[in-house]
């Protein structure tokens, strides 16, 4: 009797050691695929001041640092930050080379045929860039003017928008892929009369060029031109519709919190972010 039940504990014994490992391995398994974590690449300029820039060697700016609060409480996702020229940015996602691109951009219908956007993460501050002797205040001084913009912006739109409301009030618009700087100095120079542009980057481009001549104000009738309204927005290839929910789900606690507001008085010295119901 004493050897059966000895045998009988030993094959308890065994049983449960194997049921045990057999939990273990469980659970590790689950812990492996519930730890897996999806590495997203973010398309971005080193040179978009204050959005996303290099300073002493580091990335910083006002979109980039959003970009770091929300990967922080991502748990699935890790951001990895890669630098492009400006025109690069939007191929690398067309190449699968990136999922998320950041630079200050605005939205276009071409792009949201193409592209998912993210909730948008500051309202548009643009003014009008013109010469001192011109110095123009108001949307409605822009009739007969001359402007130049790249091909495919927001600012394509909101002109054709404009010219074709207002067939006698049209504004003349050229295309080129010329960067910002150079079409600021063509302000100054007399080759075009104006710019709408992004206030706090144009501005420091002025500065860090030493183009002289030129006054910016943002118009004085704004509120009665909703078309030249603009919002920044981070693009998302169109595939990551789960990406873009989950980074919409942290913009929206960002802003719930008061970070964007407190990101937006560090860079630019106000709070413009989107009212409430654009997080929505």
């Amino acid at each position: 009797m004493k050897k059966i039940k000895l045998l009988t504990l030993a094959t308890v014994g065994i049983a449960s050691i194997g049921l045990l490992a057999a939990c273990s391995s469980k659970d590790n398994s689950s812990s492996k695929s519930t730890d897996k974590v999806t590495t997203v690449t973010v398309a971005t300029s080193a040179a978009s001041v204050p959005y996303e820039y290099s300073e002493n060697g580091k990335m910083t700016g006002f979109e980039y640092d959003i970009l770091k609060a929300a990967d922080k409480d991502m748990k699935d996702y890790k951001f990895n930050f890669k630098v492009y020229e400006d025109s690069a940015i939007l191929a690398a996602l067309d190449g699968g080379r990136a999922q998320i691109a950041a630079n200050n951009f605005g939205k276009t219908k071409a792009r949201s045929e193409k592209y998912l956007f993210s909730y948008p993460v500051r309202q548009g501050i643009d003014a009008i860039f013109s010469t001192s002797k011109e110095n123009i205040t108001k949307i409605s001084q822009l009739a007969g003017k001359t402007t130049e913009i790249p091909a495919g912006t927001n600012y394509g739109d909101m002109f054709e928008s404009w010219n074709k409301n207002h067939p006698d009030k049209k504004i003349n618009v050229k295309y080129s892929q010329r960067p910002l700087a150079d079409r600021l100095s063509a302000i100054s120079s007399g080759q075009i009369d104006f710019l709408f542009a992004s206030k706090a980057p144009a501005e420091n481009l002025i500065k860090e060029h030493a183009i002289t001549g030129l006054v910016d104000t943002v118009p004085t009738d704004l509120d009665k031109q909703p078309e030249f309204k603009t919002y920044d927005y981070f693009i998302l290839d169109n595939s990551q519709s789960k990406l873009q929910k989950d980074l919409n789900v942290e913009l929206k606690k960002l802003y719930d919190n008061g970070t964007l507001k407190k990101l937006s008085e560090q860079y630019f010295h106000d709070s413009h972010i989107p009212a409430a119901d654009q997080f929505k």
